[in-house]
């Protein structure tokens, strides 16, 4: 009998926390459901763990592989899942008890044009929650039918890829995998990938994963606390996007918004770092936007007056000094937030 639902839970040396997740699996109200537990060549005894679990619930099935990463552990699970539809629970996480049954009802309901669906997450402990977190984990109910930009750019609807279930015909057929040449963000680069091309996507404001906040010592944390760190990550992932829109011929209708984004996600930040830091991040940054745009197309984009003169400050071809990084920084801020807004930060409120 075929399950409802496939749900791949990648597993590297987590075997002080992975009882925990799967027995949030065994508990769901939604029997009908198959569990890929795909062990990435971990070393320690997690896959003791596994194989403990699995005789305790058959539905679990162990697929072993080379350490890979977490792209390549989702990728063999959506490879092997027997579902129709497929999701993603991380290993030092919990689904809650409903999860899986309001997924597949989500698609039910949706009729046969769903391709995705993605909900809500609380954190776990709540009390690490913070502003910016909570809100991008609490989308609200919403269809989208056709694909709209709104939904990548307005929406609570990314990142965390594992807050997102997928028709399985829908990743295989439009060969719509995890980046495995992303080692940090492959969550964003996952849903700009979908979205546009989903037929169908269901916003839901259910909370039905429970998000452990990234631990101490985890690549998650170490990246969030090294701004340098974070924009050498950040510029490849839009690279990839980049890539990956203009292979699907998006960015003719949406190239303006995706260099907006750009700007915000890693531009912008660049410009707060120190002068040698910049300096380094400036051209390789900036390459990501000749690769996919002539002087033409650039000055045809539809930006924001603060935007463009980061584009083209990115675009001159000389490092951009401290005093100019800090009035384009300044300018962008006001036009995003207003002169209240500013006066506010510098004041701490």
């Amino acid at each position: 009998m075929t399950p409802r639902v496939t749900v791949v839970v990648p597993v590297y040396n987590v075997e002080d926390c992975l009882e925990r997740c799967l027995a949030s699996l065994k508990a769901q109200t939604l029997e009908d459901i198959e569990i890929i537990a795909v062990n990435d060549g971990s070393t320690d005894a997690s896959r003791a763990v596994l194989a403990r679990c699995a005789e305790e619930d058959r539905r679990i099935r162990i697929i072993d592989k080379e350490n890979g990463g977490l792209s390549s552990a989702r990728n063999a699970g959506i490879l092997a899942a027997g579902a129709p539809i497929v999701c993603f629970l991380d290993s030092d996480d919990r689904f809650t008890p409903e999860a899986c049954e309001r997924i597949a009802t989500a698609f039910e309901e949706g009729g046969p044009r769903t391709d995705v669906v993605t909900f809500g997450a609380n954190c776990y402990p709540a009390e690490a929650g913070y502003p910016w977190l909570v809100e991008h984990l609490s989308p609200r109910d919403a269809v989208y039918d056709p694909f709209a930009p709104a939904l990548l750019f307005e929406e609570m609807s990314r990142p965390f890829a594992w807050r997102t279930a997928c028709r399985t015909s829908f990743l295989r057929e439009a060969g719509l995998f995890f980046d495995e040449g992303v080692l940090f963000g492959e969550d964003q680069v996952f849903h700009f990938a979908i979205y546009p091309r989903a037929r169908r996507t269901i916003l839901l404001s259910n909370k039905l994963y429970e998000y452990r906040v990234a631990r101490e010592g985890s690549l998650m944390a170490i990246v969030a606390s090294d701004p340098v760190r974070k924009m050498t990550e950040h510029v490849p992932i839009m690279a990839a996007i980049f890539d990956d829109w203009d292979g699907a011929g998006l960015l003719e209708p949406y190239g303006s918004l995706l260099v907006a984004e750009y700007v915000d996600f890693a531009l912008g930040c660049i410009l707060d770092l120190e002068a040698g830091d910049r300096e380094a991040l400036q051209e390789p940054a900036a390459a990501v936007l000749r690769a996919h745009f002539d002087k033409g197309a650039l000055a045809d984009l539809c930006l924001e007056p603060a935007t463009r003169a980061i584009v083209d400050a990115f675009l001159a071809g000389e490092p951009i000094s401290t005093p100019r990084a800090k009035r384009l920084r300044l300018a962008y801020y006001r036009q995003q937030y207003g002169w209240r807004a500013i006066v506010g930060r510098l004041l701490g409120r």
